[in-house]
């Protein structure tokens, strides 16, 4: 890898991070707009400017920009240099969204981004051009982590719904979990794109991709419109980190349960730990923070 295409992948995946959340900024904004509307959803996607958020998040930085840096760089470092968009994220909810930020917030953010960063520094990845994903075990796995992992979603539901406390927390977590599954269904997608790029046409496998091409656009849909409905309740530089918790959490477990893989060394082990307790570590203190903002809203 040249001098130039590595710069050319970091650029990138710092636009990236940095677009995707200036789409946030630009539907929180909104947000604020409709939060007390009975037809909240129907407001937002009503709303042009809205739109133009959601294209910045999913679209032009979480799908094109995304995956220009994956080419250049390959996926290790790009969460990493990703998750500096939170700072985009923390200053623009202070200067656009006028919303407070504390001590609190700032080691949160700083202590996501370094657990984000040592994940990504831990090499944890799967060979997706030579995996089975047509294995029956593997089949088997991938589903039952999917129920089990929506049923936590579903709970978590049920609970924002017989108890008003924590409603923002509760909902970042839920969208949180559901959009995980976009991260562990598009790894046996990517399977299937990549033999078809390189010409291998195996009609089983290409059925298998055109379901897990509509399990990500259905869960991306859910995922997306609990988000909506959670930044009502709280601070956008904090939901929005708590929402990324299980985005990172949930595909390294199926990593290994899902996927049967292993670490490639030992210094990636210690990445892992280090990074998933400082994400955890940020989970408690963001969370903090978010019940005593619902606490001063009522």
């Amino acid at each position: 890898m040249s001098d130039t295409t590595y710069f050319i992948g970091i650029i990138f995946a710092l636009l990236a991070g940095i677009v995707v959340q200036i789409g946030v900024l630009i539907q929180k904004n909104v947000i604020n707009k409709h939060s007390d509307d009975p037809k909240f959803m129907l407001s937002l996607v009503k709303s042009p400017i809205w739109i133009i958020g959601i294209l910045l998040q999913i679209i032009i930085g979480g799908l094109v920009f995304y995956f220009m840096a994956i080419v250049f760089i390959g996926p290790t470092l790009v969460p990493g240099l990703m998750s500096v968009g939170l700072i985009i994220l923390a200053i623009g909810s202070i200067k656009i969204l006028n919303e407070r930020f504390g001590k609190e917030e700032i080691i949160g953010i700083f202590l996501m981004i370094a657990g984000i960063t040592l994940l990504g520094l831990s090499e944890l990845s799967i060979d997706v051009f030579s995996f089975n994903i047509l294995n029956s075990g593997f089949i088997l796995r991938i589903i039952v982590f999917s129920i089990v992992i929506l049923s936590l979603a579903i709970g978590f539901e049920i609970f924002s719904r017989k108890y008003t406390q924590n409603k923002g927390f509760i909902k970042a977590i839920e969208a949180g979990l559901i959009l995980s599954l976009n991260t562990v269904w598009a790894s046996p997608g990517t399977s299937v794109v990549t033999h078809i790029v390189d010409g291998i046409m195996i009609e089983e496998e290409i059925i298998f991709g055109i379901i897990i091409a509509i399990i990500i656009i259905l869960f991306g849909a859910i995922g997306i419109t609990i988000g909506q409905i959670s930044l009502k309740y709280g601070q956008a530089n904090v939901l929005v980190p708590l929402t990324n918790v299980p985005i990172q959490i949930i595909p390294l477990i199926a990593f290994f349960i899902v996927f049967l893989s292993i670490p490639p060394n030992f210094l990636s082990i210690i990445f892992v730990i280090i990074g998933f307790t400082l994400v955890i570590t940020s989970t408690f203190l963001l969370a903090k923070k978010q019940a005593e903002f619902e606490k001063i809203s009522k």
